[in-house]
């Protein structure tokens, strides 16, 4: 065991859905932060859960500007330690409130860090964006992202039950007249129905979660037809209550059915699983063999 630990170790792996601010290991930003005297949950208590730990916990270190970049660069140190090769993150757009309000030093000190560490990564950001979030800094602070050159993909997250997606559209309109990557959150604590509408009005090139699509074969048949890919996360659909038990984790069949999955942390911080242990979980929990877990590593790089 200890010799296939050390050979998946030795891949080269991607993370192509990941929070970056969230996404440094625990041992990481400990060292980082050594003062922090955080106790990280076993388990959270849903989504609900999940947040109030950031923002009662992780927020209370995440205090400025210089600590944004650092988790940001915690996140593909990170990274790199896994022998990611192919880093694909988002960078939350509200973070523009850490830097006086403006969307301008977060493109710059992403610009940075891509070059920083372009010899040793493939950092590809995504731009985070909360549902939530004011449209009018949607429009304003999303497109200068876009425009920048800076960003390769969007993504969309937040709550996703009974969420309106329409006035998202321009938006992805116009990262795809940019070239650039779509993706967004659903399906993970929303019903298969969610999961397209969000086909059918944003029509995504990749859906992070999606789970949900295994009550619906027609939402399944869906996914194929358009071609996309689900960016599965299954630590994190265990600690946060979406799966009751790993082995019980709907990817198997999302894979019978033709659809092409991936494998990713989700918030490593939170999580404290890299890409390699979420490998070697999900074939200690024989949900896949060797044989898949070339094709799901491989499917990452597409």
């Amino acid at each position: 065991m200890e010799k296939l630990k050390q050979h998946i170790k030795n891949l080269p792996k991607a993370d192509v859905h990941s929070h970056l601010h969230l996404a440094g290991s625990q041992k990481r930003f400990i060292e980082r932060y050594p003062s922090a005297n955080l106790n990280f949950p076993v388990k959270y208590d849903g989504l609900a859960g999940m947040i109030n730990f950031i923002h009662n916990h992780l927020n209370t270190i995440m205090l400025t500007d210089k600590d944004v970049v650092n988790f940001m660069e915690i996140a593909i140190e990170s990274a790199i330690d896994d022998n990611v090769t192919l880093l694909e993150a988002s960078v939350d757009i509200g973070l523009a409130r850490f830097f006086n309000n403006s969307i301008d030093p977060i493109i710059e000190a992403v610009k940075n860090l891509k070059e920083k560490y372009k010899s040793q990564i493939n950092f590809k950001p995504d731009i985070g964006v909360n549902k939530d979030l004011d449209l009018e800094k949607v429009y304003s602070d999303g497109v200068r992202c876009l425009e920048s050159g800076v960003f390769n993909g969007i993504d969309l997250y937040g709550q996703e039950a009974n969420q309106d997606l329409k006035p998202f559209v321009k938006f992805y309109d116009i990262a795809r007249d940019l070239g650039v990557k779509t993706k967004v959150h659903i399906g993970e604590f929303s019903n298969h129905l969610s999961i397209e509408d969000a086909i059918k009005t944003l029509n995504p090139q990749e859906i992070q979660h999606g789970i949900r699509a295994i009550d619906s074969k027609n939402t399944m048949d869906l996914i194929v037809k358009n071609n996309i890919r689900l960016n599965l996360c299954p630590t994190s659909n265990l600690l946060l209550g979406a799966v009751d038990h790993l082995e019980n984790h709907p990817l198997l069949k999302l894979i019978d059915h033709g659809i092409k999955i991936t494998v990713n942390t989700d918030d490593l911080i939170l999580f404290n699983t890299n890409i390699s242990e979420e490998f070697i979980k999900l074939l200690d929990a024989n949900l896949f063999s060797l044989k898949d877990l070339e094709v799901i590593r491989t499917n990452a790089f597409d």
